[in-house]
């Protein structure tokens, strides 16, 4: 099989691509290899407060699904550096959406990117 391409996606300003590992690729037997990782997008909007991750779970099983999850973001402070990072909420999603479908994920993430409101958390 020839190596897939990334999945195309239009991703509004303000959005950094954390990493990326989603391929163009259906579950089938011969493409599962492409889903085999425990998270497959993520991208985080430090303006908005939130991050949007993709998982395929089970992890490399032809009945596995996309798990589509938004988390809210706070700021944390290491008392040490005084620098500021970002934790992840993820117990309390601000949204979560599954599916087998890639192209209704696709569509999802399009749709979050441009209308997700900022965490006031």
């Amino acid at each position: 099989m020839e190596e897939p391409n990334l999945q195309p996606l239009r991703i509004t300003s303000g959005w950094n691509v954390e990493w990326n590992l989603f391929y163009e690729v259906d579950p089938k037997e011969e493409t599962l290899t492409y889903l085999d990782s425990s998270s497959l997008l993520h991208l985080n909007n430090y303006s908005l407060m939130r991050a949007i991750n993709l998982d395929f779970r089970p992890e490399n099983d032809i009945n596995g699904q996309f798990y589509l999850r938004v988390i809210n973001l706070k700021k944390v402070e290491n008392p040490k550096t005084k620098k500021i990072d970002y934790d992840g909420d993820w117990e309390n999603l601000y949204f979560e959406f599954i599916s087998k479908s890639r192209i209704e994920i696709v569509q999802e993430i399009e749709r979050l990117v441009v209308q997700i409101p900022p965490f006031k958390g």
